[in-house]
């Protein structure tokens, strides 16, 4: 080896490549926010002043804090992580994020931590490294550090940091009227947190401005058994363990609005299927099908959740954003099972939606499959409960009348109407569309009324569980007292 020399590149031309890795406002607030979590804090808090010159973001959290030599090592690009084993906490990667997100946004951070009683500070300013060309930084004195925004919340933690960004230069220099744009940003941001850390609703509280962020679920596995999850395979690289877990939302036209709100009112529902992949529990990307499938209205309810461990950064291609990633050859094949089984599940919601329909007790229609030509027949039950009380009712020659209308109902189904207004995602109201408890127990007034058979209790009985009156059997007392006189 030939004579050994130190290169040390200049600041300023370094400075610029940095800014400009690719981060937005979102990636950048998610960045600092992994920060954050990985120094075990559980409250953090996104502080914002928009007026003008004044403006910044803040980062506020409770974590373990930092001494002064921790805390000259983290403004260090590419700090020393030396000794730092991986762990499903530790969100970070590169050492580079802190800086790397920061600088991507504002000309101005700092970074203040309370440990021990002790608040160190220190400022990473582009204007001063800019003018000298030097890898200059500056550590603020007490008083200094008493003059930041919030600081008086830093310090009633017992540890924790507080990061501020001030001097937004690439926001003012792409907008007319800086609040009004900044404010958009800073709601945008919001909810890119909401999602990304939606898996932490329960450990971490996370607020903007003082309120914390909406609770998301890009999977709704609370809406069983409409939204449908598959089996979990477990995938191994080099010993460790990637989980794979397909879900199905549930049909569009179906979706509640407390389901929309978990799902962040989504544009499309469309623009959203793919992977959804996870480091340490933190979404890393998603909306994509990573070059294993493509997007489609057939695919549209398709979600697959992948898991891997900071361990394996490496090979799945982890960037420094933390926001993209690459499928390892090694498991490409493997992970075409919960795809696969994720489309199907996928293409049969879309196209056959009625799952609660088929499910339901004592049922208005009744599906019947013949294997032998493939064909299906829809047909009326015959034994639900009030078909059989009309048959009852009526003389035999309005019950001949009756069965030739049924079956005429069965045997002109406008079939291929329903599935182009499926495929065109109209909605087909029902009768929990249409009609509230009060509708439906007057129905059961009228019947009963009519009714010739002596034991109306036990028709009473039948009527609430079909599937048309189900949705009264929480009120069957009650009930039963307004039409029967039960006490």
């Amino acid at each position: 080896m030939g004579r050994v020399i130190t290169n040390e590149p200049p600041a300023k031309a370094l400075i610029t490549g940095i800014r400009a890795i690719g981060y937005n406002f979102s990636t950048a607030v998610a960045d600092i926010i992994d920060n954050s979590i990985s120094a075990y804090a559980t409250k953090i808090d996104v502080i914002t002043e928009a007026a003008g010159n004044a403006a910044f973001v803040e980062f506020l959290d409770d974590g373990r804090g930092m001494s002064y030599e921790e805390l000259e090592n983290a403004m260090l690009l590419g700090s020393n992580r030396d000794g730092r084993p991986d762990s499903e906490i530790e969100l970070g990667r590169f050492g580079l994020g802190l800086k790397a997100a920061s600088l991507s946004q504002c000309r101005v951070f700092t970074v203040i931590s309370k440990i021990d009683a002790v608040l160190n500070a220190i400022t990473f300013d582009l204007n001063l490294i800019e003018t000298e060309n030097k890898w200059k930084l500056c550590i603020l004195d007490h008083d200094e550090i008493m003059q930041i925004p919030n600081i008086d919340r830093l310090t009633q933690y017992s540890s924790g940091t507080l990061v501020v960004w001030r001097e937004f230069d690439k926001i003012e220099c792409g907008t007319k009227r800086f609040e009004d744009t900044f404010r958009e940003i800073i709601a945008e941001a919001k909810k890119h947190v909401e999602l990304v850390f939606h898996r932490f609703y329960a450990t971490h509280e996370i607020c903007f401005n003082f309120r914390r962020i909406e609770k998301r679920d890009p999977f709704l596995s609370g809406s069983s058994p409409r939204q449908q999850t598959g089996h979990t395979e477990r995938l191994s690289i080099s010993g460790q363990h990637i989980f794979v877990t397909p879900y199905t939302l549930p049909f569009w036209n179906t979706i509640t609005d407390d389901e929309k709100a978990l799902l962040g009112y989504p544009k499309s529902i469309h623009d959203d299927q793919g992977f959804y992949l996870y480091r340490n529990k933190r979404l890393i990307s998603w909306g994509s099908w990573l070059r294993m499938g493509l997007k489609s209205e057939q695919n549209k309810l398709a979600r697959v959740q992948v898991d891997i461990p900071s361990s394996l950064d490496s090979v799945w291609m982890l960037d420094v954003k933390k926001s993209s990633a690459k499928i390892p050859d090694i498991i490409r094949e493997e992970l075409r099972t919960s795809v696969r089984d994720s489309f199907i599940r996928s293409k049969k919601t879309v196209r056959f939606p009625g799952l609660k329909e088929q499910q339901a007790e004592n049922k208005v229609w009744i599906r019947t499959v013949n294997m032998h030509d493939k064909s299906v027949q829809y047909s009326i039950n015959r034994d639900n409960p009030l078909v059989v009380e009309l048959f009852y009712n009526i003389g035999k020659g309005e019950s001949r009348q009756l069965e030739i209308l049924l079956l005429q109902i069965e045997s002109l189904l406008p079939k291929y109407s329903i599935m182009n207004d499926h495929t065109d995602s109209l909605k087909i109201p029902d009768r929990t569309d249409s009609v509230d408890s009060e509708q439906l127990i007057s129905e059961l007034s009228d019947i009963i009324a009519m009714a010739k058979q002596e034991d109306k209790a036990a028709l009473l009985d039948r009527l609430l569980n079909s599937e048309a009156y189900s949705s009264l059997k929480d009120n069957v007392n009650d009930i039963s007292r307004r039409l029967l006189g039960n006490e």
